[in-house]
């Protein structure tokens, strides 16, 4: 859980940063309204997959789950890359998102690794 609070902290963050200065919305690859967008169902992913990474689940939904996170990874990778190209100050959101990517990079092995509980958690 101590992963999806700093990647979702930091991918809102980004999301507040995008829709408050006109320099960090040019410096994205997407626009404005797309990385606020971009960012904020990336939380939402982390949020899913750190539940089901507790809980335990197991087949497709597993399957499933691990791919959204990993397909947000590699979004917030491209994010991550246009921050830093553009210098200034998206290099220090560029920082943020990189440190979100592993955060959710690490959520999506925990639920690949995750395992149906038998008593509970």
């Amino acid at each position: 859980m101590l992963l999806f609070a700093t990647a979702a902290i930091e991918l809102l963050v980004v999301a507040i940063a995008t829709a408050g200065f006109d320099e960090v919305a040019e410096a994205s690859p997407f626009g404005r309204p797309a990385t606020i967008v971009v960012a904020a169902v990336a939380a939402g992913i982390a949020c899913v997959g750190a539940i089901l990474a507790w809980l335990g689940v197991s087949g497709a939904l597993r399957t499933i789950t691990a791919v959204l996170v990993f397909v947000a990874v590699g979004v917030i990778a491209v994010m991550v890359l246009f921050f830093v190209i553009a210098g200034g100050t998206p290099i220090i959101l560029g920082v943020l998102l990189a440190h979100a990517a592993f955060s959710l990079a690490m959520i999506g092995r925990a639920v690949l690794r995750s395992a149906p509980a038998r008593t509970g958690r």
